[in-house]
């Protein structure tokens, strides 16, 4: 039960970078995303909830749309595929250090040990 908790608050939390892994892959429809989103995580989206995003997205110019059969197509732009390398980058750095700041203080470790491993992450 607490799993699930933590993925969907995790899901919900980073539903950008999501959507921009599953359109920097290929490009989907609507449907498609928000079932990669059910099967990967469990997290049932509602397009309520994914089709602003995609709308904001697009604004941004981080992805394009298109009509495919009667369908709305997105893929990535080219500054989508540059925004998603750096936001990839700086969410991989952040799970690291939550990663071990966790490990550490979670294992009952003096502040001085926190710090120490502080500084190791901070020389990344």
């Amino acid at each position: 039960m607490i799993e699930k908790r933590i993925n969907e608050k995790l899901v919900r939390s980073f539903l950008d970078l999501i959507v921009m892994t599953i359109l920097n892959g290929k490009p989907a429809y609507g449907y498609e995303i928000i079932s990669v989103v059910h099967k990967e995580f469990g997290v049932l989206l509602s397009p309520g909830t994914l089709y602003p995003l995609l709308h904001s997205l697009e604004e941004k110019v981080l992805i394009e749309s298109s009509q495919n059969g009667g369908r709305i197509v997105y893929k990535t732009s080219s500054k989508g595929e540059q925004q998603f390398k750096r936001t990839l980058n700086a969410f991989n750095l952040a799970v690291e250090k939550m990663s071990i700041f966790i490990r550490v203080a979670g294992g009952g470790k003096s502040s001085a040990s926190l710090i120490d491993s502080s500084s190791v992450l901070h020389q990344s």
